[in-house]
This record gives structure tokens, C-alpha cells and sequence, in this order.
């Protein structure tokens, strides 16, 4: 393939990785999940865009049953600071209510992370006396997006107020045994709401093809229409 074709098709591979609106994240944001995800470039297509009045039921209305997200959203602590979370759920999201369990460690792939910090959390593996890692993702339909045991990021139904983050199931295993610190900022949850939700954003997740597959693709493309042009002459 020749210099041209390969600045081409890199140019085509970084468009497919930025999403087609204004978006909260920018490239830097997404090259770094894709590299917490470690699965190379990724694209990221927008599934659900919290606007004004819209809740829970609308965000299972358009993401449950569609294979794995990435959830991104400006959280506001009770200090007033604001923060970009979220998490991957390698799951669909459902309305069936209770958790989706991974029992297995090997499943245990989703993670939450703080873009502004630059931090990530892993799920737990199993621990002596308790197994909170096995709690992925809470399948609940007067919920928004919630990872892990209830709250290590719980959205409300409102989508905005009452949200909640206290590690438990997504910990860094070094301080599990005192968990229940913040996403946003380590301090220790009380039991009372400490996030406020802002924008939020939901993304099915793509990996974006290689030039050489790419080049396949367009080939392909070009043949159809081809053939189709003369079956109609």
C-alpha cells in the first residue's frame, strides 16, 4: 500500500473514533479508554444522551440489550467540584432487576474510572470473607447506569440528583479494607447522596478497523455498487 493510501485510511481511522456530535469526551479522553481497555483503537457511538426531563426509563430504553457501553458523565461533588467519571460495562444493560453477576474472575473486566484524575478501578477478585467483585453492574429499571454492589457508582431515576459513589466492588484491592471512598475525589462516602449529575453520555463500543481491512471494506463496497449499476444497464 503506498504512503497516500496508508495517511488515507489512518485518517478515516481517526475519524471513526470520534463521535459525530459535541461530546464530553475529547480524543485524548477516548485514546485513554481505549488504552484501559486495552484492545486497541476504539470507536465510540453515541446510544443515549441525558437531556433536560429525560430519566431512567429512557435510558433503558435505548440501551438495554445493546451489548457493552462505555458510561461518561460530569459528576459534581457536595464541594461543588466537577469531575468526568464513569465505567465499561461489558455487558448489556437490563431492566430484569438484581445484579449481573461474574463469579468466574475471568469476567471480571468491567471497571470504573476517573478521566480527570487519570485513575481506573478494577473490579475486585475474590477476597477472604467476602466476594463484592462479583457484583458487575446493577440491572435495575428505577435506575440509571449503576456499577457494583449499590453504590460504587449509582445513578437515580431522575438521571441528576441523589447519585452516589462508594467503592466496594471497584477497588484497587490494596485498600479494601477500608472501602467506601469516593470516585470523585477519595473522600469516605457517609451514607448520605455525595454526586450530583450533570451531562451524561452513553457509548456502544466498536474497535475500529485496521487500514488493510478497511481497504478491504471500501473494495468491497465499490464492487457492489458496481455490479449493481450494471445490472441496471
Amino acid at each position: 500500500m503506498s504512503y497516500k493510501s496508508r495517511f488515507f485510511f489512518s485518517t478515516l481511522a481517526l475519524l471513526a473514533v470520534l463521535p459525530a456530535h459535541a461530546s464530553l469526551i475529547t480524543t485524548a479522553d477516548q485514546a485513554q479508554l481505549s488504552s484501559w481497555l486495552g484492545e486497541g483503537p476504539l470507536s465510540l457511538n453515541l446510544l443515549f444522551e441525558k437531556t433536560p426531563g429525560k430519566t431512567a426509563a429512557d435510558f433503558h430504553a435505548a440501551a438495554d440489550g445493546k451489548g457493552r457501553t462505555f458510561t461518561v458523565m460530569q459528576a459534581y461533588g457536595v464541594d461543588g467540584r466537577s469531575w468526568l467519571i464513569g465505567g465499561y460495562n461489558p455487558q448489556s444493560w437490563s431492566s430484569k432487576g438484581g445484579f449481573n453477576m461474574t463469579p468466574d474472575e475471568a469476567d471480571r473486566v468491567g471497571f470504573l474510572f476517573n478521566l480527570t484524575k487519570g485513575v481506573v478501578f478494577q473490579q475486585l477478585p475474590a477476597l477472604a470473607g467476602d466476594d463484592f467483585g462479583a457484583m458487575q453492574t446493577v440491572n435495575e429499571a428505577l435506575m440509571g447506569p449503576t456499577f457494583g454492589a449499590g453504590f460504587d457508582l449509582a445513578v437515580p431515576f431522575d438521571l441528576t440528583n441523589g447519585g452516589s459513589s462508594a467503592l466496594l466492588s471497584y477497588n484497587d484491592g490494596i485498600h479494601h479494607q477500608n472501602p467506601f471512598t469516593s470516585l470523585l475525589d477519595n473522600t469516605p462516602y457517609t451514607g448520605t447522596p455525595n454526586l450530583r449529575i450533570g451531562a451524561m453520555e452513553v457509548y456502544t463500543v466498536n474497535l475500529v478497523p485496521e487500514p488493510g481491512t478497511a481497504w478491504l471494506a471500501a473494495g468491497g463496497l465499490a464492487a457492489l455498487a458496481l455490479a449493481r449499476r450494471r445490472r441496471r444497464a
